[in-house]
């Protein structure tokens, strides 16, 4: 008898064998014809990568060179690659673009073969009939979108209104690509033509796996329904066998590219949010074969079953705006998320997954993906389904105003029809947003004045938005999945006080209107999705793209990477109001991120305080795009601001946090994540500057979700120690967890301490690398930076009593003291 081990083995071979033989893949590389010769361009990248790499432009970051890439979107450019076939033999050749940017015409041995004109879907064509034995040429001739839509735009009765389409003429609404890469209050201007992804020929006998979905239809208290489907590049109503390891294998029939089942699971494990129970994913592996019993394609599924709802009703407040996951209320902490670069080709799936990871660890629960960027990757959701940030995925649509013709809708068809299956198969996926600020826009912004548009113009444009975001959109979703959608965000402008009364919020009163920084913690919004203040990033990252010398808010290089039309001054404004009028720019700097820390924990504290009539806060913006002063926690390089380290504090389950109620006056609270009441012991400990411990308060309270706890005033506690000069230790104990948090209440003038009574130290221990402080006298907000990129220190703007401090440093290279930087006031 035959050793069953060795049996298995055979069967894997013979199965490696078939699936080999059915199916191959080739990478195409590139070259990018420029004047009179050839450029290596690689497996994908743009015209503008090209260019830098080959030495032709340099780094469009560095000083103001972004100017000089506003030429290359005047003309048409081409790329060329060959394809060497050996033998003719599948029965089917398979041109694939994952993401082409974005208009483009492909050749295959001078036969036009497709036509793109949508980033955000892959395209490809079948191209046997086309090839020859030996080498062939494949040519993609692209047409920046200013070319494409020119005549359009110079014909058109009306143009649609586009306030952040810097260019020559407005065309960002009508071009399915990121829009960001039109310019932006955040962004330089940088419309790329060329390849997202890699390039790829597919040769196969059967059929293609495409994408997939898996939704969940029903949640019961001892079962779960689901719905799997697979699509397929081959329309054909063919038969297939789907294995599937958990439910077993199943005769199915592929209609229209498409073959589905439903399964049942008794007595589920749910997934849940980070910090409401565990995030469970279910694995599976799929394995299609024709009836033949041919291989076709093996895929590794994880999935999680949840239920979520969002709750809009009438209320005693005006209308509310939350989310329920598993029946289970949940307050929604994160912030708004931005491509990570300017090039989506240069973010590699190890960024994706470190910036996940720098959500989990600063506490979010939950993520937005903002509108103006593009669908992320798998790689994205399937790090935001692990670690359990809740996904609110905006469409690819912001801040303008949208055509509504049939090619139109029928490209925005296409492009929904591929990504809401894909993205709402993720349990991290909690709800699909139409568009950012398109709604509030025309209501608000007087685009009709500013376009001088007419009652039927307007009329069209108003049309147009009903058959996108009322109608077409919606119906797709509907069709697919259970996950909510909402046609816009926000719901509600902000301004008048009963508008925070109803839905989501943008609130901008303080960095585009007047209102005071204190406003942060009292104009709030049923749900905040968006609200922020700018700063600049550190030292380091400056220095990428400026010189010393340019280290001055007058400087060309400095003013031409402020992209908001009011930034310097605002931040200048803000910080002069809290901080003093900084002596230097490094000082101006420094300033700049604790206003933003401020202004941001400020919001966080009086969102948190105000559940549950507030349902969420999700500030702008986690990340940026490129080096530059903008609202982001965390800069370009991966390094933390102020804020990052702010939020992370504000943002943990259980905390005290500080209710401001105007610049002189706050309260503190104790404030909860969880539904369900805890019993918390806080310790209150108040010292004086000279580290003399001035009062102890000792509480026990039960906290909730739906129910803060008032502990103290600063200003009665001020009165009765008759001291404004104090700081306040908070220690939190509850199920065995701990939480420590200093609040900084120092009023009025205050001696800066000098800088050699700190004595900085690097040690190494264990593999490990730790800054030693010797702090004298209390230092407020101390600042520890360097001046090498990827260094992080796990604490930093913190105020410090004397004593000894040993901050973490992580880095991957030994870091010298020389290299550290100390700020503090």
């Amino acid at each position: 008898m035959q050793n069953p081990i060795e049996i298995g083995k055979m069967k894997f071979i013979l199965f490696f064998l078939i699936a080999f033989n059915a199916t191959s893949q080739d990478v195409l590389y590139w070259e990018l014809n420029y004047k009179d010769t050839s450029l290596n361009a690689g497996a994908k990248g743009s015209v503008q990568e090209v260019l830098i790499k080959n030495f032709i432009l340099p780094d469009p970051f560095y000083g103001m060179n972004e100017k000089l890439f506003l030429e290359l979107e005047k003309q048409e450019w081409t790329f060329i690659s060959s394809y060497f076939l050996k033998e003719n033999n599948s029965k089917f050749i398979e041109l694939e673009f994952p993401s082409i940017d974005t208009y483009a015409k492909v050749y295959v041995n001078d036969v036009l073969v497709l036509q793109t004109g949508n980033a955000f879907v892959p395209h490809s064509v079948q191209i046997k009939n086309v090839l020859q034995a030996g080498e062939n040429e494949v040519k993609v001739v692209f047409t920046p979108p200013i070319l494409f839509h020119k005549e359009r735009y110079e014909n058109e009765s009306f143009h649609y209104p586009a306030p952040n389409d810097v260019g020559e003429i407005a065309v960002a609404p009508y071009t399915r690509k990121p829009q960001y890469q039109f310019g932006w209050d955040w962004s330089l201007r940088m419309n790329t033509m060329g390849f997202n992804k890699k390039v790829l020929i597919h040769s196969y006998n059967e059929n293609r796996l495409v994408n997939k979905s898996i939704q969940t239809i029903k949640v019961g208290n001892s079962d779960a329904m689901i719905e799997l489907k697979a699509y397929f590049s081959g329309k054909s109503n063919a038969e297939i066998v789907w294995k599937s390891t958990l439910f077993g294998d199943v005769k199915v029939k592929i209609e229209n590219g498409v073959a589905s089942r439903m399964v049942h699971i008794k007595n589920p494990l749910l997934w849940w949010p980070n910090g409401q129970g565990e995030a469970f994913l279910y694995k599976d592996e799929w394995r299609f074969l024709s009836v033949k019993n041919e291989f076709i394609h093996s895929e590794k599924v994880k999935f999680g079953i949840k239920n979520v709802e969002l709750v809009q009703e009438k209320d005693e407040w005006g209308t509310s705006y939350y989310f329920k996951i598993n029946n289970k209320r949940v307050f929604g902490k994160g912030a708004d998320y931005i491509p990570q670069d300017i090039f989506p080709s240069r973010v590699k799936d190890v960024d994706i997954e470190r910036m996940v990871e720098q959500m989990a660890v600063s506490n979010f629960n939950m993520v937005r993906v903002w509108g103006g960027g593009y669908y992320p990757d798998e790689v994205f959701f399937e790090k935001c389904d692990e670690l359990g940030i809740m996904v609110w995925q905006d469409l690819m649509f912001a801040c303008a105003m949208y055509p509504g013709d049939s090619a139109f809708l029928k490209n925005v068809e296409k492009e929904l029809n591929y990504q809401i299956p894909r993205i709402t198969s993720h349990p991290s996926v909690i709800l699909i947003n139409g568009n950012n600020e398109v709604d509030v826009a025309w209501k608000n912004w007087g685009f009709q004045d500013t376009y001088l548009l007419d009652n039927e113009a307007s009329k069209e444009i108003e049309n147009s938005y009903n058959a996108l975001f009322q109608k077409l959109a919606p119906s797709i979703v509907y069709d697919c999945t259970n996950i909510p959608y909402i046609h816009t965000s926000p719901l509600s402008n902000w301004g008048e006080q009963e508008f925070y009364n109803h839905g989501s919020q943008h609130y901008w009163g303080v960095w585009h209107g007047n209102d005071p920084i204190e406003d942060f913690a009292n104009k709030i919004g049923r749900f905040n999705a968006e609200y922020g203040f700018q700063s600049f990033p550190e030292f380091n990252t400056l220095s990428s793209f400026s010189e010393e010398k340019d280290w001055d808010l007058d400087a060309e290089v400095m003013k031409f990477h402020q992209k908001s039309y009011v930034g310097n001054e605002m931040i200048a404004l803000h910080a002069t109001k809290l901080y003093g009028a900084p002596k230097d720019f490094e000082e101006f700097v420094y300033f700049s991120q604790l206003t933003q820390a401020k202004a941001v924990s400020m919001a966080i504290a009086a969102h948190r305080v105000d559940s549950p009539r507030c349902g969420g806060t999700l500030y702008w913006q986690f990340n940026d795009c490129w080096p530059a002063p903008s609202w982001s926690s965390i800069d370009y390089f991966g390094n933390w601001k102020a804020l990052n380290y702010a939020v992370q504090r504000e943002y943990e389950n259980i905390t005290v946090v500080q209710k401001f109620n105007d610049a002189k006056y706050s309260d503190f609270y104790l404030v909860s994540d969880n539904e369900q009441p805890k019993n918390v012991h806080v310790k209150i400990s108040v010292f004086s500057t000279e580290m003399k411990r001035l009062k102890i308060i000792e509480l026990d309270r039960t906290v909730s979700l739906i129910q803060n706890s008032f502990l103290f005033s600063l200003e009665e506690l001020k009165r009765e120690l008759n001291n404004n000069q104090i700081t306040i230790d908070a220690e939190i104990t509850y199920d065995k967890v701990e939480v420590k948090r200093s609040f900084d209440a120092i009023s009025g003038e205050y001696e800066r301490v000098d800088s050699r009574e700190i004595s900085p130290v690097i040690i190494q221990k264990e593999g490990e690398q730790f800054l030693v402080l010797k702090i004298e006298q209390t230092v407020r907000d101390l600042w520890i930076s360097s001046s090498k990129e990827n260094v992080h220190f796990e604490q930093n703007f913190e105020t410090l009593k004397m004593g000894v401090y040993t901050v973490r440093i992580t880095a991957p290279f030994e870091v010298k003291i020389e290299d550290v930087k100390l700020m503090w006031r």
